[in-house]
């Protein structure tokens, strides 16, 4: 769902534990894209940072666990749950039903919503009246699914910011995203565009698990709950939105 310059794998701890259900102490292998700011991306300085990665690391205080980063891109970060490659994902991921037929959830960690983006002077002005427009959106991704059932010409991506770069040269007529990811785009990237109407999709993102991982559910539900009350959630919101997210 974003930049497809998915660095290598960043580790917090060199040391890790095998994957277990009841995850009390070791290595927890977290899946993240590492490319869709500002919840993960790499800076300047190829460091991982955004909204997930801080979300991250108070979980894991939380739980008094080490974190190790499996930088995965968006369209094969699903399987690599599946595969076991890491043990959950925190990676803005929407929960749908038919996400839920893979995998489980924790309670959601944040809400947002989809939004269509569009050069300054569109000629959108509805942002539901999409039919026969060239729109792009990230491959896999709810907002496909939108764009598709509103009669749009799709164009997939492997990432938001190359969907970006497609309007400004004139390739499509605007793009469907998450509203803060496609915020920042524009403020970082300086493109002349604009949130064109309404969201057209609220949506809550959650952690992912594989089924039958009750122990490690329960203490991650517990762990999202923990630094949301306590006020560590907020600040991290702030400091990445200006405003309490969840």
């Amino acid at each position: 769902m974003a930049v497809l310059l998915v660095g290598s794998v960043a580790a917090c701890s060199s040391s890790v534990a095998a994957p277990t259900e009841d995850k009390a102490q070791g290595t927890l292998k977290v899946g993240i894209e590492g490319a869709y700011p500002p919840f993960n991306y790499y800076d300047k300085d190829n460091k991982l940072v955004g909204f997930d990665v801080d979300i991250t690391k108070a979980l894991a205080k939380d739980m008094g666990v080490k974190i190790e980063y499996v930088a995965t891109p968006w369209d094969s970060i699903l399987g690599g749950l599946l595969a076991k490659k890491y043990d959950i994902i925190i990676s803005s991921m929407a929960i749908t039903e038919e996400r839920k037929a893979k995998v489980d959830f924790t309670e959601p960690y944040y809400h947002t919503g989809s939004q269509l983006f569009a050069p300054t002077d569109t000629s959108i002005t509805d942002p539901e009246d999409l039919k026969g427009k060239k729109i792009g959106v990230a491959i896999g991704t709810t907002f496909e699914e939108k764009a598709r059932a509103l009669g749009a010409d799709v164009v997939t991506y492997k990432s938001d910011l190359l969907a970006f770069e497609d309007v400004k040269n004139g390739r499509l007529d605007g793009l469907l995203t998450d509203g803060p990811v496609g915020g920042n785009a524009i403020q970082v990237g300086g493109y002349d565009m604009k949130a064109v109407g309404t969201p057209l999709i609220d949506a809550a993102a959650g952690i992912a698990v594989n089924k039958n991982s009750a122990g490690l559910l329960k203490k991650l539900n517990a762990a999202i709950a923990k630094i949301q009350d306590d006020g560590t959630y907020l600040k991290i919101s702030t400091k990445w939105f200006g405003t309490d997210i969840r």
